[in-house]
């Protein structure tokens, strides 16, 4: 009796800048009954860990040094502290005591399939049935920023579909990207050029601080610099500035009391100098091996695709390293979630100047953060947490997130509200799949298409054997027609494939997955 082995889906909610990573784990069963892929998600992060202020008041005793607050006005401590998860995964947040702002969520949060799926239990061909915060400025501050990218971009969209049994969330996206960026703009994330010169200034006076290990930061009156200004400028810095993986989540300001504007800032560190410098070295090292993988005649494309692949097939998923979340967890510990491989990422782009945007928003309704780069001009979506895909005994890099566009995510995400509009990505020309010719125009050129990779993965024993279908429809007859227990095609192609396959396979087995949302199929040939 021949035999499919579907994958089997999990789903775990993801929370606190959690990442969505699948793992492959093969179980087989003897006796006659079904081997099956199993196809599982991490436990959730809990941690509340986004950068948090501390509460002070004139009478309250602070172990750390004090700050210097100026004694010819007349001033009070006051700060907030944030709940919500880091990385700027939440929408809301408690400013004050008699301060209370939320920003806006986005609507219509889906629930579609995060993981790849097949099956919910191990099949048998011949019974097989069918198995189908972000940051939010003051309303003056949004009203600038709005302004400002409203007179460059000339407009915005929202791309959305929608079936009949489907919840579909959106993207905001704008039509292109603030003019064209300076030498400091690239040095910069994206989210810096929107700023107005004041926020710029302070977003320049904690980084030139926090890169000196500095203190104390004081702000005159002319500055006008208020304390949620300050905490909004400072979020930004936490998610989108890799090289501070060192900076605390921690903030502590003085506010003056006649004025209401910032008098002065404190920064705090995770480490003193030394251990910095030792981390940043061995930082270097593993960031200076991969960039001379690097070579004079590789295009943005290939560049992309090479931090890519490095990063989903070093790096495991795991929420309980300790450095998680930033990118000496990727670079030497090997280890991270979702914001650490989205920063990761951003890193090694910025060092050959292509540039990206890290977007925080929801996968599947929970906490999630991935990017967007831009190549030859065009913005993709790109996830290098879903191309993560390995365990002990299966390893390989997914690419259905590779290069795709906002229409293809608004079946399974929706992004937090920001003070500006995240680039669109509305172009396939450097998805993976497209580049490769594996994109599947009909049912009959997607069995041609697995049964040639079948024959190209055979020459050197490599998994899986995948294509893209072009659209929802072609998706359903090829998945119908391959493992539906009334057709049964993997196996024929299996067969029409063997005669000119070098390594052989074994041919009464089909190990298979497959992904509505991204509409990609694929086969894991189990070779002799």
């Amino acid at each position: 009796m021949r035999e499919y082995k579907p994958r089997r889906k999990s789903i775990i909610c993801l929370t606190a800048a959690a990442a969505v990573c699948a793992a492959l784990t093969t179980g087989c069963y003897n006796n006659g009954s079904s081997a099956y892929w199993e196809d599982t998600l991490p436990s959730a992060e809990t941690e509340s860990s986004r950068p948090t202020a501390v509460y002070l008041t004139e009478e309250t005793e602070d172990s750390s040094d004090p700050i210097i607050i100026p004694t010819s006005e007349s001033t009070k401590r006051t700060a907030y502290s944030e709940p919500d998860p880091e990385l700027a995964t939440t929408v809301s947040s408690e400013r004050s005591a008699d301060t209370d702002s939320e920003a806006s969520t986005v609507s219509g949060v889906p629930n579609v399939p995060i993981s790849e799926f097949t099956s919910t239990t191990p099949v048998n061909l011949a019974t097989q049935t069918s198995a189908s915060s972000s940051f939010s400025f003051s309303a003056a501050t949004s009203a600038s920023a709005a302004t400002a990218s409203s007179d460059s971009t000339g407009s915005s969209s929202v791309s959305s579909s929608s079936t009949a049994s489907e919840t579909t969330g959106f993207l905001d996206t704008e039509t292109s990207t603030v003019g064209t960026p300076s030498a400091s703009d690239l040095n910069r994330p994206y989210s810096y050029r929107f700023l107005d010169e004041k926020h710029k200034f302070v977003y320049d006076q904690i980084i030139s601080t926090a890169e000196k290990y500095g203190s104390t930061i004081n702000f005159s009156a002319d500055n006008s610099v208020t304390s949620d200004e300050y905490c909004d400028i400072y979020q930004i810095i936490y998610d989108d500035e890799p090289s501070l993986f060192y900076i605390d989540k921690k903030m502590q300001y003085a506010v003056n009391s006649s004025t209401k504007q910032l008098a002065n800032a404190k920064l705090f560190y995770k480490y003193n100098n030394s251990v910095i410098e030792k981390m940043q070295g061995e930082i270097d090292a593993e960031v200076n091996s991969i960039l001379g993988m690097v070579t004079a005649n590789m295009t943005d494309y290939d560049k992309v695709k090479l931090f890519h692949d490095v990063l989903a097939s070093t790096v495991e998923y795991d929420e309980n390293a300790a450095n998680c979340r930033d990118i000496y967890g990727v670079f030497v510990d090997k280890k991270a979630i979702c914001g650490g491989f989205s920063k990761a990422f951003s890193y090694l782009c910025s060092k050959v100047g292509i540039e990206t945007v890290t977007v925080t928003g929801d996968a599947d309704g929970t906490p999630h953060m991935w990017n967007k780069v831009k190549i030859d001009g065009k913005w993709y979506n790109i996830d290098i947490t879903y191309a993560v895909s390995n365990s002990a005994d299966t390893s390989y890099v997914r690419y259905d997130y590779f290069c795709v566009t906002d229409k293809m995510l608004t079946a399974s995400r929706t992004v937090y509200e920001q003070s500006y509009k995240y680039p669109e990505a509305n172009s396939d020309d450097c998805n993976y799949f497209v580049k490769n010719n594996l994109v599947a125009e009909s049912w009959t050129e997607a069995r041609i298409l697995l049964r040639d990779g079948l024959i190209e993965c055979a020459k050197d024993k490599t998994s899986p054997v995948q294509v893209k279908c072009a659209d929802k429809d072609i998706y359903d007859e090829a998945v119908f027609n391959l493992f539906d227990s009334s057709s049964k095609q993997a196996l024929d192609i299996y067969d029409e494939a063997y005669e000119d396959a070098k390594n052989k396979y074994n041919t009464s087995v089909v190990n298979f997955s497959y992904d509505a949302t991204s509409l990609v199929i694929k086969l894991f040939p189990e070779y002799y």
